[in-house]
């Protein structure tokens, strides 16, 4: 008898068997950069910083230098002869040309500035004479500047800046999700682990008392009757052992689709987290949320509000004053073509007054306004109900901290209470329905025990989300 109570206590302080691998939360979260969820993200953060790339040099001059090969034309026209009769003159010619062009982008004012150079040759076929002229234009410069809204590409850079900050904000908050994803996983995990654990030493329990009744019924110190409750003990737990089984099988195989691979079994063990934090004060959290706040904000607002800008520049007008000079010359010789060349320029201003538009501008005005209007709304309102979050979950996590310290006083207790209660149920001094209460007791502790550091862990990634500073320590 003796035997049988120092073999259950030690059943309730380890593990009969010996897992291949132990695992911990950490182990979960590290494993997230193999997992298909964080690769389509780091591919779309690629995407988004080639944009940014892209974008930049839309800045940069632009070259380029075109070629046309001798393009061949023949036509045949009809002329009017002095004596009235009509005659028929086949023309023959091709013609080369090749140019150079180099356009830049002035930022600060929204105009371009272009310089263009070319050289063309022609030469004439006609009734076997052969003639060729040339013609070139350089330094041909224009500058072409909107006169109404004329730093258009000044808000794009600062809208293409806000968005990019915003986007690696975004790219850091969606790696949180993933890690948040992947603590949940290993919670779920946990939890079934445990309470096929908890149903595995019941059902030992239960059934070492089941051969004690056996033989006290063999030995005519009990009927059969008396072993009932035990004998419909075994059989739920053996009914609910088979459904942990299941679900445990279920729950290894979407892990290991969740990592993309398959990184633990059905027999690994998965220690109960401690909670490590390196929780500071509320309000440096709620500093840092306004930071990054700012930058959304900028992010989603800049947009809308040139949008504003400009449709107001344009309501009434839209004007653009075009300059432009250069030189160019004709000759039979291509080396004379550089000698004494013509000079030209030019000036120009357009205009645009639209008379009659029904409103069209207007609705436009007023729509963008709008827009912004909601939009400002949105962000003040949803930065107020994200500082009242932090406030909340910082709180949740304090409270949940302490309930952790007194379940875990409270499970040592119940340690000691259930190994005394083991000894005095094989000494028939207690009945099994006294000894059910407190061994049930003892498992819903564990169980609250893990429920309470789910929760927690739920809380602080929820914080870091919100503010993408690091809370949880990592556990050696």
């Amino acid at each position: 008898m003796n035997s049988k109570i120092i073999f259950i206590s030690i059943f309730f302080c380890s593990q009969l068997l010996y897992p291949q691998r132990t695992y911990r939360v950490n182990d979960f979260i590290n494993n997230i950069y193999s997992s298909t969820e964080i690769s389509n993200i780091n591919k779309n953060q690629s995407i988004k910083i080639k944009e940014n790339s892209l974008f930049n040099k839309s800045f940069l001059p632009d070259v380029s230098l075109g070629f046309t090969l001798p393009s061949y034309n023949r036509s045949i026209s009809e002329i009017l002869q002095p004596d009235g009769t009509y005659a028929f003159r086949e023309s023959n010619n091709a013609n080369s040309r090749v140019n150079l062009t180099v356009s830049q982008k002035l930022p600060f004012t929204g105009g371009q500035l272009s310089v263009t150079n070319s050289f063309n040759r022609l030469d004439n076929f006609d009734q076997g004479d052969v003639t060729t002229s040339y013609s070139a234009s350089w330094l041909g410069i224009s500058l072409s500047q909107p006169l109404n809204f004329f730093n258009d590409m000044k808000w794009d850079q600062r809208i293409q800046h806000a968005r990019y900050k915003g986007n690696e904000i975004e790219y850091k908050r969606v790696q949180i999700e993933v890690k948040k994803k992947a603590v949940e996983e290993y919670f779920q995990i946990l939890e079934i682990k445990n309470e096929k654990i908890i149903n595995d030493k019941a059902l030992q329990t239960a059934d070492i008392y089941k051969k004690v009744f056996k033989k006290l019924i063999n030995a005519g110190r009990l009927i059969a009757y008396d072993s009932i409750d035990i004998e419909l003990k075994v059989l739920d737990l053996q009914k609910r052992s088979r459904f942990l089984s299941k679900s445990e099988s279920l729950k290894t195989e979407s892990i290991n689709h969740f990592f993309n691979s398959k990184i633990i079994n059905d027999n690994d063990y998965f220690e109960t987290p401690k909670l490590q934090l390196d929780l500071k004060d509320k309000q440096y959290y709620m500093d840092r949320y306004l930071e990054l706040f700012a930058v959304m904000e900028n992010s989603r607002l800049l947009g809308l509000e040139k949008s504003v800008k400009r449709l107001e520049s344009s309501r009434f007008y839209s004007a653009n004053v075009t300059i432009g000079a250069g030189f160019n010359n004709a000759s039979n010789y291509y080396y004379d073509i550089f000698q004494n060349p013509n000079q030209s320029q030019n000036f120009s201003i357009s205009l645009s007054v639209p008379l009659l538009d029904f409103g069209r501008k207007r609705t436009e005005l007023e729509i963008s306004r709008t827009q912004y209007d909601i939009e400002t709304s949105n962000l003040k309102q949803e930065k107020l109900l994200t500082l009242d979050r932090i406030n909340f979950l910082y709180e949740e996590v304090k409270d949940l901290s302490e309930s952790l310290a007194i379940e875990e006083d409270r499970l040592k207790l119940l340690t000691i209470k259930l190994k005394r209660m083991e000894t005095l149920l094989f000494a028939h001094n207690i009945l099994l329905k006294e000894y059910s209460e407190i061994e049930n007791e003892y498992f819903n502790t564990v169980s609250e025990r893990i429920d309470i550091l789910k929760n927690c862990y739920e809380k602080i990634t929820e914080i870091e989300l919100i503010t993408l500073i690091d809370i949880l320590k990592n556990e050696n």
